[in-house]
């Protein structure tokens, strides 16, 4: 197996990935398959989920025969990568003679050095989880670096985040007793996307702390697309590369995020 990132952005966005899975779970399945990367986690308190696909399209090089599954420390994975200058390419190369090994190398432009690394693999034994299609109730699109930062300002003053979405109205809001609370009104008209049920009030709570866990991958894209239905788990999408009005956004480079709503009685 042989894959080739040589694009800077899209270095930049793999790398942001792998960085920020260890806020998930500590070792993850990488599924190297003919047509796709894909890999798939759950973190420790089982409320969020998350889905890795990446085309061989996307890639620069991509090379591989059959499905190969290699279990990767996450932490691991994060320390690598942060050794990896802005301007150096990602190889990643696997071998059935060397099995219990991942190769990855960084290869330097003429101002750094070239960077080789050898990763043990691990067994892990998990399940793929089936998620089911839901048609949901409400859905918004918004640049993810501003819904960042109002995720991150709103952890400040509660544990979960409230949303209350109509046809005329986003509101996000958090609050406690020893914070007092805050609420954000998000204009329909800054929304890059808006779509709600004729009639239907949504009123869906949270939590913040693994949104904000979520919103740590803001950087693989300019937009976050979020979905929202009453007792199912919030989904949001980052996609690694745009979509035409006529293209499918499930056949394009993605990471998708599922978490679990609060129950409240």
């Amino acid at each position: 197996m042989r894959v080739v990132i040589t694009n800077k952005d899209k270095a930049k966005a793999f790398t942001s990935i792998f960085q920020n899975m260890k806020l998930f779970c500590e070792h993850v399945n990488l599924m190297f398959e003919p047509d796709r990367l894909y890999a798939q986690g759950m973190d420790s308190s089982h409320i969020s989920v998350f889905e890795i696909f990446i085309p061989s399209s996307w890639f620069d090089e991509y090379v591989q025969e059959g499905t190969s599954v290699l279990g990767l420390s996450t932490h691991l994975i994060f320390r690598i990568l942060n050794t990896r200058e802005e301007s150096q390419q990602i190889n990643i190369e696997y071998n059935d003679s060397d099995s219990d090994k991942l190769f990855l190398h960084f290869i330097s432009s003429k101002t750094s050095f070239d960077k080789h690394f050898e990763l043990p693999l691990i067994e892990i034994e998990s399940e793929m989880m089936e998620i089911p299609s839901v048609d949901y109730q409400a859905e918004f699109s918004l640049t993810s670096s501003n819904f960042a930062n109002i995720v991150g300002q709103l952890k400040q003053f509660g544990a979960d985040l409230h949303i209350r979405c109509n046809e005329d109205e986003l509101r996000l809001t958090a609050k406690s007793n020893e914070s007092g609370n805050m609420s954000v009104v998000v204009p329909i008209d800054d929304l890059t996307l808006f779509a709600i049920n004729e009639g239907e009030t949504l009123n869906i709570s949270f939590s913040l702390s693994h949104l904000h866990n979520i919103c740590a991958f803001h950087k693989v894209s300019d937009s976050i697309n979020i979905k929202v239905s009453e007792n199912y788990p919030l989904k949001t999408t980052y996609l690694l590369e745009s979509a035409g009005e006529d293209e499918n956004e499930d056949t394009k480079a993605r990471i998708v995020f599922f978490l679990a709503p609060r129950m409240t009685e």
